[in-house]
């Protein structure tokens, strides 16, 4: 069996608007047509009650010398001339006058409806004739003593009533379905344009899995309404994406560039370190270069990472920190990975700051090594740390090979390596002050590297300091 295809959200937004309204005009329109009726009804009665007490009035003026109803033809004719039948019946209930033709049925008058008249109860009731339908009621002629000297029935068509009533549902149930279908138009028509921002957003998704092109955009309809924050965090989504798709683009023509070269130099020593005819001490040499390359290509790789890490917008869990704890102990670690320099902690204040230990431990140890690593055999390297209008600003100064001012602009650039860099350390990522930027910008810091005076170079962080 075929299953019918599923409603769209705009058709069933439609139909839910105009079901709704049909309902509210069916009840509207039921509770209308009740009272209206009921108000026809009840004014079609005080008329048919009316022109029966007029009616036994005007026949209470023929009576005979014995006390009996003479009504005339020609007063009958007279009082039915209003449009009603008027029947005439003695104090017995006979009938005298009829102002019906003599080929129509006579009305159904029962003792019910005489006592009813007798009691002043004015009893209507409904009496079906071919093409139409009466309704009747029963008033007594009273004498000039009060006694009871007749009764008069009087009778009129509901036709004009009826045919009032059938106008009037006529027109509420034309009028309500061409509400209903006007609300269905309507709904159809704002249900698009409500919805039209999330079939541009279907598009532009459907568009960008096709194309793997994340520059695509909504076009924001200008509303602060749910669809407005759908397209607003559909943005943001797809800017997310794009700066994720550009660090990894990043990442891969990075990582494809540096590691060329060490994969290039292992792959020749070990071939070299095959060949036949070479010595243990050579073949161990070439070894070791080798070995240094795969070092380097380890190290290479953990920087890459991490900035890739950083570019896709990682989140730092951030705590209270005891800097000054943290800065002795990774001046500790990188003592001892650091024999040829003389590195120590020259002062430090206690402060507490807000943020991510781990990080911070990574920004010091990437700081610290590169002051080690650029600094001759017999340098020293010296780190500080205090507070200064509720900035904690850790200090590290070197004795090394100091930046040329032409380097100072780049040096934070990833894979940049200024000329002093390169000609005593061949083996450097360029990418450790990258990665120091990140996490400095990552806790509200700043980092700064300028050259001192007698030679070396100083590394400046400024990290907010955590109140009380």
């Amino acid at each position: 069996m075929n299953r019918l295809p599923p409603l769209s959200i705009r058709l069933r937004l439609a139909l839910l608007y105009a079901g709704l309204l049909a309902a509210a005009l069916a009840v509207f329109g039921g509770g209308v047509y009740v009272v209206l009726s009921q108000e026809l009804q009840s004014s079609f009665d005080a008329s048919l009650v009316a022109n029966a007490e007029h009616a036994a009035g005007a026949v209470a003026q023929d009576v005979a010398p014995d006390g009996s109803l003479v009504p005339t033809p020609r007063l009958v004719s007279q009082l039915a001339s209003t449009g009603g039948r008027v029947i005439v019946l003695d104090r017995a209930g006979r009938e005298i006058a009829d102002s019906g033709p003599q080929t129509e049925r006579a009305l159904p008058v029962t003792w019910q409806d005489i006592a009813a008249a007798d009691n002043h109860g004015h009893s209507i009731h409904e009496h079906p004739v071919p093409g139409d339908v009466l309704r009747m009621t029963a008033q007594t002629v009273a004498g000039p003593d009060g006694a009871t000297l007749g009764y008069v029935i009087w009778a009129d068509s509901t036709r004009s009533l009826r045919s009032l009533l059938d106008e009037v549902r006529i027109a509420l149930l034309l009028g309500g379905v061409a509400v209903t279908l006007l609300a269905m138009g309507g709904g159809l028509l704002l249900a698009r344009r409500a919805l039209a921002p999330v079939a541009d957003v279907t598009d532009t998704a459907r568009a960008i899995s096709l194309s793997g092109d994340f520059s695509a955009r909504v076009e924001h309809p200008g509303t602060p309404d749910e669809v407005g924050q759908l397209v607003l965090a559909f943005n943001e989504m797809l800017a997310a994406l794009a700066a994720n798709h550009q660090a990894l683009q990043r990442f891969l023509g990075d990582a494809s560039h540096q590691l060329r070269t060490p994969l290039t130099v292992i792959r020749a020593n070990l071939d070299l370190a095959t060949r036949p005819g070479i010595d243990d001490e050579e073949r161990s040499a070439i070894l070791a270069d080798a070995r240094d390359e795969a070092e380097r290509m380890g190290r290479l790789i953990a920087d890459l990472l991490s900035l890739a890490r950083a570019e896709s917008g990682a989140r730092l869990a951030f705590d209270p920190v005891e800097l000054d704890a943290l800065l002795v102990d990774c001046v500790r670690r990188q003592r001892q990975a650091a024999t040829h320099v003389r590195m120590s902690v020259a002062s430090v204040e206690p402060v507490v700051v807000e943020g991510d230990a781990d990080r911070l431990r990574e920004l010091f140890g990437i700081v610290l090594d590169n002051a080690a690593r650029y600094t001759p055999a017999g340098g020293r390297v010296t780190a500080r740390l205090e507070t200064r209008a509720g900035m904690a600003v850790v200090t590290v100064d070197d004795t090394g090979i100091g930046i040329d001012a032409e380097d100072a602009a780049h040096l934070f650039e990833r894979l940049y390596r200024g000329r002093r860099a390169r000609s005593l350390r061949s083996s450097g990522t360029g990418l450790g002050l990258a990665i120091a930027r990140w996490i400095a910008d990552a806790h509200g810091a700043t980092i700064a590297l300028s050259p001192l005076p007698d030679g070396g170079t100083r590394v400046e962080i400024k990290i907010p300091a955590r109140p009380g």
